[in-house]
């Protein structure tokens, strides 16, 4: 249990009520000494797989990622924390999968490096079902969706960055006081940095470079 570490951590709150960063990437980092060795361990690597980054935003699921995934699993991981990689993970494969889709792409141009099982071989099997017949387990995906063929990239990061703060809520109610709270707080304070810098004005130029960006990724 770390009673001590939590109860030193401000509270978050949701990124869209936040108009600052509760605590200072140093301060946490400086908190985050209290970890065991193990669990200090398991945070760096899950945060080098799942950390927010805006060029993974729209899917660049690609084949560095997707075996960066399939080592980490063969780790020894906190379950809550493996069950939150994967689910990372299945996000990107869901929202890679659509932009494959939206720009034409064959299903028999694709190899299975651009996502995770299983979810790669549900939408193999549903690719010509809207929204690849998935909405009833990821009742998001709908949306985003919308938000991707209308390339309003904001309105897509929050959809995906709120739904992932979900899930981190989960993950720390599964333990308030234990490694769980901890690696879910990191995360969202992750997810709170991305949104703070933002900038709205800049919305279909970020899409744009977005799209070169996953786009490169695939080319090379």
């Amino acid at each position: 249990m770390y009673y001590d570490l939590i109860a030193s951590l401000p509270q978050i709150p949701h990124f869209t009520r936040a108009e600052r960063m509760p605590i200072t990437q140093l301060r946490l980092i400086q908190r985050l000494k209290l970890l065991k060795p193990e669990h200090a361990r398991q945070l760096q690597e899950a945060h080098s797989l799942v950390r927010w980054r805006p060029e993974h935003v729209l899917g660049s699921t690609d084949v560095a990622i997707v075996r960066e995934f399939e080592k980490l699993m063969t780790h020894d991981l906190n379950e809550e924390l493996r069950s939150y990689v994967k689910f990372r993970l299945e996000l990107q494969t869901l929202i890679a999968a659509l932009r494959h889709k939206r720009r034409g792409v064959e299903l028999n141009e694709l190899s299975d490096s651009w996502g995770i099982a299983p979810r790669v071989h549900l939408i193999r099997r549903n690719w010509d079902v809207p929204h690849f017949g998935l909405t009833f387990l990821h009742p998001w995906f709908s949306q985003a969706c919308q938000f991707y063929d209308s390339e309003d990239a904001l309105e897509l990061e929050q959809l995906l960055m709120d739904v992932t703060w979900r899930r981190l809520t989960q993950c720390a109610e599964h333990r308030m006081f234990g490694f769980e709270a901890v690696f879910a707080y990191v995360f969202k304070w992750n997810i709170l940095e991305a949104w703070l810098k933002s900038d709205a004005d800049r919305g279909k130029i970020r899409f744009k470079e977005l799209i070169d960006q996953v786009t490169h990724v695939e080319n090379n």
